[in-house]
């Protein structure tokens, strides 16, 4: 059904309207629906609308066009939430009321503002004495949970004590003025009786109840000892929820939230307390918080910057470590490559360098590389032949095994006399493969324990040097020595002059000589000398 709308139209045409030009579009969409009106023109826009164009954009306009009314001021992208009087458990109203606000009110606006796109950060103005213990904890526990999602802080100004403290307590940081009180982390609890009262009025009022503890508490008789230890017992259970909550909130421990004894602190005694974190002036605070929410965007922001680089550089040593241990230089000196892999700041083209001085034989062994090739499987015996070759290379080697055929399975004998043990035992081999039922392992074993025929190890040939002759100390230190060659040894022990006092060896062949045949069948005797020769004998 149409309405009369004459006089709205009265006022809405030929007449001049300070309008926003997307509202006015939208008021003349709805009046002019309501007016039957079947099209409407924005000629300056280019805006042509028939009757379901206007429905839509009144339509669009209604579910999010319009903006509700905030329960809170927004300055700087700070939401201000006033906190003031008595807290109370169920007020029914978002703002502060008649000298109370409920912590239903406060837990509305708090989620409101978290999902308020305008707003960065939360205040709580606090101003309050405390209130009931019933729905504060729930409260706090809010606010400590919302500060995840923004950073909500605590102005206390005047006063955040008790119930307040609770709220402030579960910020993420709390503000105190000059003047301001802070603290009272305790409970208590009242109970009136009018017993004398009544009994001087002439009044007697019979309670009639079922269950011992029914009328605990009630205010027409004196307290029992028994109901009030039973009090005593709650308030106290209280406190030791209220100091947990606070220490959870905080980072203070229990112990010294217990030990402030509900005392309530000026100012800069709150900080020292641990239960405020900054001195401000409260026209200040906005600002503050603002400059402090601005400085954690600039840190995360740099410490994301930092986090990029780090990961930027592990990738690049991660990629110097690959490229010195797949560098073709490294192949057959893969244990030098590691070691300077390892050594921070090695650029790949200094590894390439020292890598390609050192030769590939010092350190893979040429005859281990020749057995590990391809080609070596099935051939095992040539391929252990041609590694006792001198001067034959894993090229050489690898160009013959490819060019033999594979032994599709060797025989015992054939394994044992490919054994690199049998390198020198040769004989022996020779023997231990014609045995009926001897095993390549058990051949193993026995060539293992068997000397090598003709061979004498490099220790030995530096001690059998002419030049260890008089040296033996030395010769012996030198074949102790890692990588010691013959011929080294023999330079060494010749450079260094035979010790002064004659080797037992030769004292002895001096005593020999005096006393051979010739000597005494001559009649000779060698007196004082032989003396004298025997005694400097060891």
């Amino acid at each position: 059904m149409r309405r009369n709308l004459s006089h709205i139209a009265a006022m809405a045409f030929n007449e001049p309207l300070l309008l926003e030009p997307a509202y006015a579009r939208v008021f003349f969409c709805a009046l002019g629906k309501e007016m039957g009106a079947g099209s409407l023109a924005v000629p300056q826009q280019a805006v042509q609308l028939d009757a379901d164009g206007m429905q839509l954009a009144v339509t669009d306009y209604m579910a999010g066009g319009q903006r509700p009314a905030k329960s809170y001021q927004v300055k700087n992208g700070i939401a201000i939430l006033p906190v003031s009087g008595t807290l109370v458990h169920k007020l029914g109203t978002l703002r502060p009321y008649s000298g109370m606000t409920g912590y239903d009110g406060l837990t509305a606006r708090l989620q409101m503002a978290v999902n308020d796109p305008d707003v960065r950060g939360i205040l709580l103005d606090i101003d309050s004495p405390g209130g009931q213990a019933a729905g504060a904890f729930d409260c706090a526990d809010m606010i400590y949970r919302l500060r995840e999602q923004k950073p909500v802080w605590a102005l206390c100004n005047d006063m955040a004590c008790s119930a307040a403290m609770l709220l402030a307590a579960a910020c993420t940081r709390r503000l105190v003025t000059q003047t301001a009180k802070i603290g009272s982390i305790g409970v208590m609890m009242a109970h009136t009786s009018y017993e004398k009262q009544l009994a001087q009025e002439g009044v007697d009022i019979t309670l009639i109840y079922s269950g011992q503890h029914k009328v605990d508490g009630n205010s027409i008789q004196a307290l029992p000892a028994g109901v009030r230890a039973d009090f005593q017992r709650r308030i106290d259970e209280a406190r030791r929820m209220f100091v947990d909550k606070v220490s959870l909130y905080t980072g203070l421990s229990s112990e010294a939230v217990m030990n402030t004894e509900a005392a309530v602190y000026d100012g800069q005694a709150g900080i020292d307390a641990g239960l405020a974190d900054q001195l401000i002036n409260a026209a200040d605070a906005v600002e503050v918080m603002v400059s402090a929410i601005n400085k954690e965007i600039n840190r995360e922001v740099n410490m994301s910057q930092t986090n990029v680089s780090i990961i930027e550089a592990v990738a690049q040593e991660n990629q110097r470590v690959m490229e010195i241990l797949n560098c073709q230089e490294a192949k057959g000196r893969e244990q030098l490559a590691q070691m300077l892999a390892g050594q921070p700041g090695m650029t790949v083209e200094q590894a390439k360098a020292f890598l390609a001085a050192v030769p590939a034989a010092s350190v893979a062994n040429t005859g281990d590389q020749i057995m590990a090739l391809p080609e070596a499987k099935g051939r095992e015996q040539l391929a252990q032949m041609l590694a006792g070759q001198p001067g034959m290379t894993v090229e050489q080697a690898k160009a013959f095994l490819a060019a033999a055929p594979a032994a599709s399975t060797a025989g015992t004998g054939d394994q044992i006399m490919a054994l690199p043990e049998a390198k020198g035992r040769e004989q022996l081999a020779q023997a231990l493969a014609e045995q009926p039922g001897m095993t390549v392992d058990q051949a193993k074993t026995l060539l293992a324990a068997a000397p090598v025929a003709g061979s004498v190890s490099v220790g030995g040939q530096i001690m059998a040097l002419p030049e260890a002759k008089g040296r033996e100390q030395l010769a012996q230190a030198l074949t102790e020595q890692p990588g010691m060659t013959v011929a080294q040894a023999k330079t060494l022990l010749a450079a260094v002059p035979a010790a002064s006092q004659p080797s037992q060896e030769t004292l002895f062949d001096r005593f020999m000589a005096q006393h051979a045949a010739s000597a005494v069948s001559g009649g000779g005797t060698a007196g004082r000398g032989e003396e004298d020769l025997l005694m400097s004998m060891p």
